[in-house]
């Protein structure tokens, strides 16, 4: 009997039950969606981090990792490179050449860090050639082109063809001067390593640091799957017994934080949207219990007790919840998988958001435990702000009620 009286209650009044109807889809599809877009923003971020600067493994000399000096290396990286070619695992694997210097050019001069690297491999490594601006990618052939960032370039104020000099230590400690010629100009997500790294052919690098052929100083290895890192990891440390093996997490570690507190995020930002919704529903259907006070009265005063009288407003709000919450979860996920394939586009915030390596397109993301969690959060929170109105129901004197206008 109480159901039927609950269900035949919340349509009483059709504008305050389609009111806070509309309250809990609104306020599920806000939870939704702003965690997909805060998870998208991120994974953009992480998946333009691995696949763009950093590869899923990265091996060092650990001398290098502490001293930055490039006569710190890992000697048979050839042998090495043709190893990690052959795993079914790898994707791509890169060797490098790296050196801390400084470039100049007839106005000015910036501090940088210079990256020796074989330009075939890392179109498929960190695709550096789809960065490419102005100019070409290594195309000309010749072993003193540069390659450097829009933003360095605007800095030294000097443009394609310009000429430059880069001045660095050799493993003799021997100060080196090396002229080039920039013969492109690169622009990626993150504008502030735009203006650090400069790409230069390994083999010119490796002569002027005075490094053998089969040394590097970096071995980048990208997966195919994600899912095999911490086994790559193991087989890496067995081809380098003495080298540093870092994962991505590691050597980011920002990023490593972000996904480990995003589960936090989820329980602030959605409990944020359900403060706003809980006073929503309090207010609505304490209204409700109010305007019905001379009804709650005579029930109360034909025998129905207190504790069926709380249960009746609980399955009013119960029923409004259970309306709500599954056309909230179906736009929220529409909206998400929407965006996921067309992508948000904030350009208008480009700028601001490049400098901290966050790309102007956005494509939304969130996994099917994230709904749960929010849809239960949304359930639960319905039901407690009914305690409150049902609560000032028990509080009715019958014989005063039946006599209220």
């Amino acid at each position: 009997m109480l159901l039927q009286i609950s269900w035949r209650n919340i349509w009483r009044n059709k504008t305050r039950s389609f009111v806070v109807i509309c309250s809990i889809i609104i306020g599920l599809w806000a939870g939704i969606f702003i965690l997909a877009f805060a998870w998208g923003l991120y994974q953009n971020n992480i998946d333009d981090t691995v696949y763009r600067q950093l590869s899923h493994i990265q091996i060092h000399n650990p001398l290098f990792t502490k001293e930055n000096e490039s006569k710190y290396t890992i000697s048979n990286s050839d042998e090495i490179l043709q190893k990690l070619q052959s795993n079914k695992n790898v994707a791509s694997v890169s060797s490098r050449v790296i050196t801390l210097g400084m470039i100049s050019s007839p106005t000015n001069a910036s501090g940088i860090k210079i990256f020796g690297i074989n330009p075939l491999v890392e179109k498929t490594q960190i695709v550096l050639n789809e960065n490419v601006r102005q100019g070409a990618y290594f195309e000309t052939g010749k072993e003193n082109e540069i390659l450097i960032g829009e933003k360095l370039a605007k800095k030294l104020k000097i443009k394609l063809k310009s000429k430059v000099v880069l001045t660095f230590t050799n493993i003799d400690n021997e100060i080196i001067t090396a002229a080039f010629r920039v013969g492109g100009l690169y622009r990626s997500k993150n504008i502030s390593l735009d203006e650090v790294n400069v790409y230069v052919q390994k083999n010119e690098l490796v002569n002027l640091l005075g490094l053998q052929d089969s040394e590097s100083n970096e071995i980048a290895i990208l997966l195919k799957n994600e899912e095999q890192l911490d086994s790559m990891k193991i087989f890496s440390s067995s081809l380098v017994p003495k080298g540093k093996v870092e994962d991505w997490k590691t050597l980011s570690p920002e990023l490593g934080m972000v996904i480990e507190s995003f589960n936090l995020y989820t329980y602030i930002i959605t409990g944020i949207i359900l403060l706003a919704l809980t006073f929503g529903i309090v207010n609505t259907m304490l209204m409700s219990v109010l305007e019905r006070f001379r009804e709650l009265g005579m029930l109360m005063a034909i025998g129905l007790n207190k504790s069926k009288i709380f249960v009746m407003i609980l399955l009013e709000t119960l029923y409004l919840t259970l309306m709500g919450c599954p056309i909230g979860l179906l736009i929220g996920w529409l909206s998400v998988n929407f965006f996921e394939k067309h992508g948000i586009n904030i350009s208008m915030f480009s700028e601001g958001l490049a400098a901290y390596g966050f790309s102007s397109i956005i494509y939304t993301s969130l996994d099917n435990q994230k709904y749960m969690i929010v849809a239960i959060m949304y359930f639960i929170t319905a039901l407690l702000s009914a305690i409150y109105p049902a609560y000032k129901a028990l509080q009715l004197n019958p014989s005063e009620a039946i006599r209220k206008i």
